[in-house]
Protein backbone atom coordinates (compact mmCIF):
# COMPACT_ATOMS: atom_id res chain seq x y z
CA UNK A 1 0.00 0.00 0.00
CA UNK A 2 1.00 3.39 -1.06
CA UNK A 3 0.27 6.38 1.77
CA UNK A 4 0.47 9.80 1.76
CA UNK A 5 -1.06 13.44 2.36
CA UNK A 6 -1.86 15.74 -0.16
CA UNK A 7 -0.66 19.13 0.24
CA UNK A 8 -4.34 20.43 1.21
CA UNK A 9 -4.03 17.07 4.44
CA UNK A 10 -6.20 14.33 2.73
CA UNK A 11 -4.32 11.43 4.21
CA UNK A 12 -4.41 8.81 0.67
CA UNK A 13 -3.73 4.44 0.49
CA UNK A 14 -3.87 3.56 -2.93
CA UNK A 15 -3.13 -0.29 -3.78
CA UNK A 16 -0.14 -0.05 -6.22
CA UNK A 17 -2.19 -3.45 -8.14
CA UNK A 18 -4.59 -0.01 -9.01
CA UNK A 19 -1.32 0.38 -11.76
CA UNK A 20 -0.96 -2.86 -13.30
CA UNK A 21 -4.08 -2.29 -15.54
CA UNK A 22 -4.40 -1.65 -18.79
CA UNK A 23 -7.26 -0.21 -18.84
CA UNK A 24 -5.65 2.43 -16.69
CA UNK A 25 -3.27 2.85 -19.23
CA UNK A 26 -5.67 3.08 -22.49
CA UNK A 27 -7.40 6.11 -20.18
CA UNK A 28 -4.31 7.51 -19.30
CA UNK A 29 -3.39 7.74 -23.10
CA UNK A 30 -6.82 9.12 -23.98
CA UNK A 31 -5.88 11.94 -21.33
CA UNK A 32 -2.37 12.47 -22.96
CA UNK A 33 -4.36 12.43 -26.23
CA UNK A 34 -6.33 15.27 -24.86
CA UNK A 35 -9.29 13.79 -23.87
CA UNK A 36 -9.12 15.57 -20.11
CA UNK A 37 -12.86 14.33 -19.20
CA UNK A 38 -11.64 10.71 -18.87
CA UNK A 39 -10.06 11.84 -15.54
CA UNK A 40 -12.92 11.25 -13.66
CA UNK A 41 -12.69 7.25 -14.51
CA UNK A 42 -8.92 7.89 -13.51
CA UNK A 43 -9.34 9.15 -10.35
CA UNK A 44 -12.09 6.53 -9.19
CA UNK A 45 -9.86 4.09 -10.88
CA UNK A 46 -6.91 4.79 -8.33
CA UNK A 47 -8.31 5.69 -5.44
CA UNK A 48 -12.09 4.03 -5.29
CA UNK A 49 -15.05 5.59 -4.79
CA UNK A 50 -15.18 5.68 -1.35
CA UNK A 51 -11.77 7.75 -0.81
CA UNK A 52 -13.01 9.36 -3.58
CA UNK A 53 -15.64 10.76 -2.01
CA UNK A 54 -13.44 11.56 0.89
CA UNK A 55 -11.64 13.83 -1.33
CA UNK A 56 -13.96 15.40 -2.86
CA UNK A 57 -15.74 16.15 0.56
CA UNK A 58 -12.42 17.53 2.08
CA UNK A 59 -11.76 20.00 -0.57
CA UNK A 60 -15.56 21.29 -1.11
CA UNK A 61 -15.50 25.15 0.01
CA UNK A 62 -17.76 26.34 2.53
CA UNK A 63 -20.57 27.41 -0.01
CA UNK A 64 -20.25 23.42 -0.70
CA UNK A 65 -18.51 24.14 -4.33
CA UNK A 66 -16.21 21.52 -5.63
CA UNK A 67 -13.67 23.07 -8.34
CA UNK A 68 -12.25 21.54 -10.93
CA UNK A 69 -8.91 23.12 -10.11
CA UNK A 70 -8.65 21.26 -6.52
CA UNK A 71 -9.34 18.58 -7.56
CA UNK A 72 -7.37 17.95 -10.63
CA UNK A 73 -4.51 19.77 -8.80
CA UNK A 74 -4.53 16.99 -5.57
CA UNK A 75 -5.48 14.01 -7.87
CA UNK A 76 -2.02 15.03 -9.95
CA UNK A 77 -0.26 15.06 -6.34
CA UNK A 78 -1.73 11.63 -5.34
CA UNK A 79 -0.60 10.31 -8.84
CA UNK A 80 2.56 12.07 -8.89
CA UNK A 81 3.15 10.59 -5.61
CA UNK A 82 2.47 7.23 -6.06
CA UNK A 83 4.77 7.19 -9.44
CA UNK A 84 7.48 8.56 -7.52
CA UNK A 85 7.43 5.77 -4.79
CA UNK A 86 7.43 3.36 -7.69
CA UNK A 87 10.19 4.71 -10.05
Amino acid sequence: MEKGTTKSGFEFEIDESVFDDWDLLERLNAIDKGNTAIVVDVATDILGQEQLDRLKDHLRSDTGKLTITAMTDAIGEIFEACAAKNS
